[in-house]
């Protein structure tokens, strides 16, 4: 009776099939390696997006990298510039110890003689305290706390911090007045006799006091000397001197280039051009250049970087070549090998200083007009506007290609949203689906293993069944 209820049991599960998603059959790996090679073959294109995206990723990075090397080399251009304007000048004096000169803007080349007639001096005067102050920290020469200082014929009014000889120092020097206030020990160091001396910022016999609402608290020493000078010896009266008056120790001689008088005597002050910061920029300039060539050698050949065959490596290059090949119109240099530039075998430069120090004066004034301005004229004009056609931020080679890069990245990441979301989609179907058929095979499983038992259940109680047939 055991084996009949169990059979009885099978077939009311076989009357009621099973519809569970749950259910185990012997073929469940089996179906669930079918959903993940459909699924993988179904990701096939989002991997490829993927992948490009890497590409673009590299792309990218290695533009910002070549981007930043040519910005260096705009850079050493501009500093090339530098070197072409006032400091391509320099100024030499014969006797150093009569004036000093200096280059102020665009001087004309030639040579100016200055005879300096007086250098001039400056007024002085010191304070006359009667009572000796042996602390400037604490005393003064003046219970006040409001002085009057004349310069001239103008006033000021001081009023010090505290009531001590250093902040009445400090207080006329913040004044604003063209006077210098010094606290001096006039006493010795046993016996200090602190005093305030005030000295002229302006050549010439200025009028110095300072007055506490009672009385003048200085003594005039000193009456000072307007300077006087002459340039190709004048101005003159009957061939003699006059001398040009100056209340101010330095003066301008000519446009762009001042003297500074220092003693009586005559000497030549020369205006002429140089290279020498042209030089030591040019050297910066080969460096950038060679930088961003390697830079650049990297992505050319089978074996090249992320942008092998990019068009803006050829336009890179191109720039390049352009840059360093220009040649000038008229003048003794009309290149950039003849200032010491030249190329290598390996296609990179190098800077000979040598072949700017032996330029004559002429050659080196045709070299600043090779050279000329980045926004005017010459090697420099022509060298800036072929890079900007790379750097430019919007219209240059690099921008125009980040632009498109970014864009192409942000397509494929559209791209890479949608087929996720379909293969989401196909992943939530084939799981449902073989889950359904999981079900199906295990029921039929079932199926058999009860036709199976009722067939040995009949052969068994069958006295005939091995005589049957």
């Amino acid at each position: 009776m055991s084996s009949t209820s169990s059979i009885t049991s099978l077939a009311a599960n076989l009357a009621s099939p099973q519809t569970s998603t749950t259910g185990s059959s012997t073929f469940a790996s089996d179906l669930q390696a079918s959903v993940n090679r459909a699924l993988q073959i179904a990701s096939l294109p989002m991997q490829l997006l993927q992948a490009d995206q890497a590409t673009v990723a590299g792309k990218t990075s290695e533009l910002s990298t070549l981007s930043g090397l040519f910005t260096s080399l705009q850079t050493a251009l501009q500093g090339i510039s530098s070197g072409t304007g006032t400091s391509a000048l320099q100024a030499t004096v014969g006797n150093q110890s009569v004036v000093s000169a200096s280059i102020t803007g665009s001087a004309l080349a030639g040579t100016y003689t200055v005879q300096v007639l007086s250098p001039g001096s400056y007024s002085s005067a010191i304070s006359n305290s009667s009572t000796p102050v042996t602390d400037p920290t604490t005393q003064s020469i003046s219970s006040s706390t409001s002085f009057t200082l004349t310069v001239g014929t103008t006033n000021y009014t001081i009023h010090p911090a505290g009531q001590n000889l250093n902040a009445l120092a400090t207080a006329i020097n913040a004044s604003g007045a063209p006077v210098q206030a010094v606290v001096v020990n006039f006493g010795s160091p046993s016996s200090p006799n602190y005093q305030i001396s005030l000295q002229s910022t302006a050549l010439g016999g200025v009028a110095l006091q300072l007055n506490d609402g009672t009385n003048n608290l200085l003594t005039s020493m000193n009456t000072g000397t307007d300077a006087s000078y002459t340039v190709d010896g004048q101005p003159s009266a009957n061939g003699v001197p006059v001398g040009i008056q100056t209340s101010s120790s330095t003066v301008t001689i000519a446009p762009g280039l001042n003297v500074t008088l220092e003693n009586v005597g005559t000497t030549t002050v020369t205006v002429s051009s140089s290279l020498g910061s042209v030089s030591s920029q040019l050297s910066s300039f080969v460096s950038a250049y060679n930088a961003a060539y390697a830079e650049l050698q990297k992505n050319i050949g089978s074996n090249g970087g992320a942008l092998v065959g990019d068009s803006t490596v050829r336009d890179m290059q191109q720039a390049l070549q352009q840059v360093i090949t220009y040649t000038g119109s008229g003048g003794s240099i009309t290149s950039l090998a003849q200032l010491g530039v030249e190329f290598t075998q390996q296609g990179t430069l190098t800077f000979n200083s040598s072949a700017i120090a032996g330029l004559s004066q002429t050659q080196i004034s045709d070299a600043l007009t090779f050279l000329g301005n980045p926004a005017s004229s010459g090697f420099l004009q022509y060298a800036n506007n072929t890079l900007n056609n790379i750097t430019d931020p919007i219209s240059g080679a690099v921008a125009t290609e980040t632009q498109a890069l970014q864009a192409q990245n942000q397509n494929d990441q559209t791209q890479i949203s949608n087929d996720q979301a379909q293969l989401t989609l196909m992943q939530n179907n084939l799981q449902a689906q073989m889950a359904q058929a999981n079900a199906l095979i295990a029921t039929l499983q079932n199926q058999t293993t009860f036709l199976l038992g009722l067939f040995q259940y009949s052969t068994s109680n069958n006295p005939y069944a091995s005589t049957a047939g």
